[in-house]
């Protein structure tokens, strides 16, 4: 009896659990009502410079396409649009919204990446590091065998949010701080060793 019951807990559990998991980024409703205020950007445009247009949030990942879609089409990933706005959230220390456009080049042949370059960058180096490994995980599936359009503009506008204090702000810098001073005295401690030999 409390075996069936047990059994019965753990699939409704799982179920839940499953469930958590399979919503990712794209799904998921920025709690402030961010996202409502970025909505037009993300708008097809067919006069838009850029092929793509990607909103990223630390709770929401929208990649929207502006035309061609007849032709190509971004590869899905929730997973992988989950880890970006996970890592985004280091970040969510400051109200800034930044953004880029990079330049993508496909090989002709297979239509995978072949470079990635800067055309505008972000003015936060770190969400310039971040959109780069984003977009280096990105692939195309493609309508015909013919790889068009091969060269294209991606825009991204990443939405940092102050989510801790200043206090926490502080605390987390000045645990690094001492991590680092604790580091180089082990440097120096080994180099000193090894000068004595």
């Amino acid at each position: 009896m409390h075996t069936i019951q047990n059994i019965k807990l753990l699939l409704i559990l799982s179920t839940l659990i499953i469930n958590t998991m399979i919503l990712s980024c794209t799904t998921m409703p920025a709690k402030d009502g961010i996202f409502d205020k970025y909505s037009e950007y993300l708008e097809p445009d067919p006069e838009a410079d850029e092929l793509f247009r990607v909103l990223i949030i630390s709770d929401r990942y929208v990649c929207s396409q502006m035309r061609f879609e007849d032709k190509l089409t971004r590869s899905e990933d929730t997973e992988g649009d989950r880890n970006i706005c996970d890592k985004l959230k280091e970040y969510d220390k400051i109200d800034e919204v930044a953004e880029g456009i990079l330049t993508v080049w496909l090989y002709p042949k297979s239509g995978k990446l072949m470079k990635i370059r800067p055309k505008a960058l972000a003015p936060i180096a770190e969400v310039n590091g971040l959109i780069v490994e984003d977009l280096k995980r990105w692939n195309f599936q493609f309508e015909s065998e013919e790889i068009e359009p091969n060269i294209f503009n991606i825009k991204y506008k990443v939405v940092l949010r102050k989510m801790v204090s200043d206090e926490e702000i502080m605390k987390e810098v000045m645990e690094k701080v001492k991590e680092e001073e604790a580091k180089k005295k082990w440097r120096a401690s080994q180099q000193n060793a090894d000068d004595s030999e």
